[in-house]
């Protein structure tokens, strides 16, 4: 990055910081009220309302509505996933006089809100296959133009935060209205459903999220990067040094394996909360168990954001903490009137505090550490890519984050109802499972909060060349 970028945002007011992290309010609003609720929306449980696409027979056998729900909306996050790393090669690559990133956030963001809001309007009520076509075709568009739009907003991050603290305390602003978003996505959603249904729920979330993008935009309209260096190699080559970054290489399949398992969960507490808390509200219990397991989270980031800022815990150590955490906690939720039907709902939202606190570690922690995998690569190759490391992250994140409703809809077919409850029961230790399956590579990262040099040097890390004009 040039001196003039690094100058700009150091000076970035906490104001513009904010305003800027202030876009995750309708980001994660969106996002996590389609996550969870979009398999429910499609076929929800038997007795709750007809589902939307059809049973289907495929090269011979018959396929349930919920499992072919469940794989088209595998094959929409599954196709979608390949074009972050065009997008975000295409961002580092551009050249005007907005500098990189501005032009794809200005003109993709429109298209954006009017696509997630379209995703709720099906043709018709019926189980029908024309309701499949459309929502796949209106998926894809959505997650192409979020892609445009919120991947370029993301590479933002390492650009406008340099230095280490500077750039934990976006991330930890970030984290917060991220915490916001997620009480909209999550929490209030469900009792706006009971209330609005979910096509009034998606156009609000829409509406949302285009106001808070360009609030966003705005606020760091002087100070992103102008002058930055495109980066200059082929879409292949930047690629493959992407995806052989050592470091890269251990983060990723922890957050992966991390996000997927938070997936199952999600997507399962709706089920949950119709089946085995017995809720004849189930948007408003949902709710509930969303916004306990919310605040624990909220503890959890509070206390993380402290020990890295003040007492200078490193990241790699807390994120660690939360993976293992994640693996013994979830499959907890499977317990819930195991043992005593009395304070069910007492039971449910107990546990979901429980199972929130360790996902602190999505929330917070993960844009930070690709930021800094970012400054590193810039070290051993001499240009700045940031983009396409977010964008190979959400590649590879959007292949298996796209697993949960496929994953979810496998084991409920064990048992979905409260007479017969095993898929129920396994879904969370399924969830569990997969957390803990990210520890195993996490072990070899390595690389240190504040990355230069110096601190490589110390961490065993230098690298084996230094390119002019690279990062330091």
């Amino acid at each position: 990055m040039t001196e003039t970028g690094q100058t700009a945002a150091a000076r970035m007011p906490l104001l513009n910081k904010m305003l800027f992290a202030s876009d995750h309010v309708g980001l994660q609003a969106i996002q996590y009220f389609r996550q969870s609720w979009i398999l429910f929306f499609l076929v929800p449980p038997m007795g709750e309302g007809i589902a939307r696409v059809p049973d289907v027979s495929l090269l011979g056998f018959d396929v349930d509505a919920r499992v072919f729900a469940g794989f088209l909306i595998f094959a929409g996050r599954f196709i979608d996933a390949f074009t972050d790393p065009l997008i975000g090669w295409w961002s580092d690559r551009t050249r005007s006089r907005w500098g990189r990133r501005i032009p794809f956030i200005l003109f993709s963001t429109p298209f954006y809100a009017l696509f997630a809001a379209m995703v709720w309007f099906l043709p018709t009520e019926d189980a029908s296959l024309w309701n499949a076509i459309y929502f796949v075709i209106v998926l894809e568009l959505f997650f192409t133009a979020a892609t445009m739009s919120s991947g370029a907003l993301e590479a933002l991050v390492p650009e406008v935060a340099r230095e280490a603290s500077d750039r934990m305390n976006l991330v930890g602003l970030i984290f917060l209205f991220a915490i916001f978003g997620a009480v909209l996505g999550l929490a209030i959603s469900g009792p706006l459903v009971d209330a609005l249904g979910f096509q009034g729920v998606g156009v609000i979330l829409a509406a949302m999220g285009i106001g808070f993008r360009y609030v966003s935009l705005a606020a760091v309209w002087k100070h992103a990067p102008r002058d930055t260096t495109p980066a200059m190699v082929s879409f292949w080559r930047s690629m493959r040094e992407t995806i052989r970054n050592p470091q890269f290489v251990y983060f990723l399949p922890t957050f992966v394996m991390f996000t997927t398992g938070v997936g199952v969960m999600m997507g399962w507490i709706p089920f949950f909360a119709s089946q085995v808390l017995l809720a004849e509200e189930e948007g408003t219990v949902t709710g509930l168990i969303f916004a306990l397991a919310i605040l624990g989270a909220v503890v959890s980031g509070l206390v993380f954001w402290r020990l890295i800022s003040r007492v200078k815990m490193s990241k790699r150590r807390v994120y660690g903490s939360c993976l293992v955490a994640s693996g013994v906690v979830f499959p907890l939720l499977g317990l819930v009137g195991l043992f005593s039907e009395s304070g069910l709902l007492v039971q449910g939202l107990a546990m979901a505090f429980a199972a929130g606190l360790p996902m602190a570690g999505v929330f917070m922690l993960p844009k930070g550490l690709t930021a800094d995998i970012a400054d590193y690569d810039a070290m051993l190759n001499g240009e700045r890519r940031e983009a396409m490391f977010y964008a190979t992250q959400n590649f590879f994140e959007k292949i298996t984050f796209a697993l949960p409703p496929a994953l979810l809809a496998l084991v409920l077919l064990l048992g979905e109802t409260t007479e017969d409850p095993l898929g129920l029961r396994l879904a969370p230790v399924l969830a569990g499972v997969l957390a803990l399956l990210g520890i195993v590579m996490w072990h070899r990262y390595r690389l240190p909060d504040t990355v230069n040099r110096e601190t490589v040097t110390e961490a065993g890390l230098l690298p084996p060349r230094t390119a002019p004009g690279a990062a330091d």
